[in-house]
């Protein structure tokens, strides 16, 4: 009888050794290996580091790469990464071509979904359409540029399936999207989306953090108990004709990246390597960085909101 309680308590202290209390995960975003020269040498970076961590899973949200031959280097580079990746689809990954030909490409087999690791939930959401003649359209070969007024809505039927699946777990959860969900450069409909949150974290807390990209801004807000996380680019701040410049770079890397003059490159790559736990802590650790000088403000930018080359530390609590 001894010998057989000895065994049920190891069989109880098995189950629940196998649900980790913590996870850590890398996240990067807006790579952006068509504009910026040396993304594979970026993402190495951060894959090593990954690896060094020795993190659960890796995810990048967005902006990543067109579906050319030419860049399957670079998706190799991220697939050497030995643990589990996920995807989040960006506006500018359907610049090209259709949503349907870039998944393919990046091995991806929903444009949302949800996935758990360890005692935690994650949500992959994607807002990549525009509403014309009352229909949600697909970004597809830079449709979106002329539909402004309505672009990255989340269509009706995704906001029913968030609910579903919101309702089916009873972990803590973390939502990742390309385009931010509390801000007027995000998700036109992110009120909608965090009043989903909201209702559902009134019955039990669980919602606890959104992590976006898109902006390429290095931000945090919390509204109503739960923090928005926005990701650095890896790779630049983007400011286009008018503050220009050339003569960063030689005439072969600027005619390989024609799109680079129009940018403030980062010295290094920035990202994050977030560990979440039980106790209630959200421990972001970023990477300071540089800009490739001239930075923006030998450049005379004027932009309303601060540019910054870094993503930062950030200890939250849920």
């Amino acid at each position: 009888m001894k010998k057989l309680h000895l065994l049920l308590l190891l069989g109880v202290f098995c189950v629940s050794c196998s649900e980790k209390k913590s996870v850590k995960f890398a996240v990067c975003t807006d790579v952006h290996q068509d504009i910026i020269h040396d993304a594979p040498q970026r993402l190495q970076t951060f894959v090593q580091q990954a690896q060094k961590e020795k993190v659960d899973f890796i995810i990048q949200l967005g902006d990543f790469c067109y579906p050319r031959e030419q860049n399957k280097y670079f998706l190799k580079v991220w697939n050497s990464f030995a643990g589990q990746k996920y995807h989040v689809l960006g506006n500018h990954d359907m610049d090209v071509s259709s949503k349907e030909e870039v998944m393919d490409y990046i091995d991806m087999k929903k444009n949302f979904y949800s996935f758990d690791q360890g005692a935690f939930h994650f949500i992959v959401l994607d807002p990549n359409f525009f509403v014309e003649d009352s229909s949600y359209v697909d970004y597809e070969k830079g449709n979106y540029f002329a539909h402004k007024p309505t672009r990255a809505t989340l269509p009706h039927s995704q906001l029913e399936w968030l609910k579903e699946d919101l309702a089916q777990t009873n972990k803590k959860v973390i939502v990742f999207s390309h385009q931010n969900l509390d801000g007027e450069s995000g998700v036109k409909n992110g009120d909608e989306v965090r009043c989903i949150f909201e209702e559902v974290n009134q019955e039990k807390k669980k919602v606890i953090a959104c992590f976006s990209g898109h902006d390429h801004h290095d931000d945090y807000h919390e509204i109503n108990g739960i923090h928005y996380v926005r990701i650095n680019s890896m790779s630049y701040e983007w400011v286009g004709k008018e503050f220009q410049f050339k003569e960063r770079f030689s005439d072969e890397v600027n005619d390989y990246r024609p799109a680079l003059k129009n940018t403030v490159p980062y010295k290094i790559p920035v990202y994050a390597i977030i560990e979440i736990n039980e106790q209630g802590f959200i421990d972001i650790m970023g990477v300071e960085g540089d800009f490739i000088a001239p930075g923006p403000k030998d450049l005379g930018v004027n932009f309303d909101y601060e540019i910054s080359p870094s993503v930062s530390d950030r200890f939250l609590k849920f």
